[in-house]
């Protein structure tokens, strides 16, 4: 039986995170499947619940790390993790611990990785709504950072860069690759991984179906909620949740062009300005 590595980060979310891998293992070889969670200090009984499961027979790799890692400096530590210990797996899961995924998920992306001989499937979520919130993504523009969910679709389609709530990866794809760029804080990373594989002549696909649920970030309290005032606004979006100025001017001229990153630096604060 192939093994799949399982990777994701949690914090303080206990809920979430057991009930992500309780859906991962519906309709599944449990034995197949070997989780790694980086737990940035949580303090809600996280490890205990992990405990717990591993207890059921789940494979569960605990990892500690420090309380003020955000997303892509967990997925980082997972990614090198899975790396040095996790070589006789064949496939790599990237998850992020909030999607709740129907039964048979993972047989599925790996019967579609199979059937089409790609490097990696980007897994399609839907909010409590039935719109799409993540997944694959296609470029709108060659020059800007521009971009569109692809939707599901039993015809594959090529994405340009994906969300990793859900990405599928060949071991083999995975360790050609590489790391996250540890550049970012929190978000960006994932499209930034995307669009290297891309760059290195890996392909992705989409999903035929929607994989889970997942709701889409709000934006009510965030950089982008017109009703706060600017002041705070600009607080939100400097905060590694938002949109650091770091982190986003790294991520346009790494992928497209100096014009490019002086462009989309100044028009978050243009919109703040003009309370758009």
């Amino acid at each position: 039986m192939d093994k799949i590595a399982v990777l994701m980060t949690c914090h303080n979310r206990k809920e979430h995170t057991t009930a992500c891998i309780r859906s991962l293992t519906e309709g599944e070889i449990r034995e197949t499947l070997q989780f790694v969670v980086v737990d940035a200090g949580s303090t809600d009984g996280t490890k205990e619940a992990l405990r717990e499961l591993a207890a059921e027979g789940l494979q569960i790799r605990h990892i500690h790390a420090p309380d003020d890692l955000f997303w892509n400096g967990g997925m980082r530590i997972a990614m090198r993790y899975a790396a040095k210990y996790m070589k006789d797996c064949a496939y790599v899961l990237l998850v992020n611990d909030d999607v709740k995924f129907f039964p048979g998920t993972v047989s599925r992306l790996i019967a579609r990785l199979t059937q089409y001989r790609t490097d990696a499937v980007a897994g399609a979520t839907k909010d409590s709504k039935g719109q799409q919130s993540y997944g694959g993504v296609r470029q709108k523009s060659k020059y800007l950072a521009r971009y569109e969910l692809i939707p599901p679709s039993e015809e594959p389609e090529q994405c340009d860069t994906f969300n990793c709530n859900c990405l599928l990866l060949t071991y083999e794809c995975f360790r050609r690759m590489g790391n996250l760029d540890p550049m970012y804080v929190h978000s960006m990373g994932d499209y930034d991984y995307g669009l290297k594989l891309r760059h290195r002549g890996a392909t992705v696909i989409n999903t035929a179906d929607f994989v889970g649920e997942c709701d889409d970030n709000d934006i009510s309290g965030s950089w982008k909620d017109r009703g706060l005032d600017r002041k705070t606004r600009l607080k939100r979006k400097e905060g590694p949740k938002g949109l650091p100025r770091k982190d986003w001017y790294h991520f346009v001229r790494k992928n497209y062009s100096f014009p490019a990153a002086v462009y989309h630096s100044i028009t978050p604060y243009l919109r703040i300005l003009l309370g758009k």
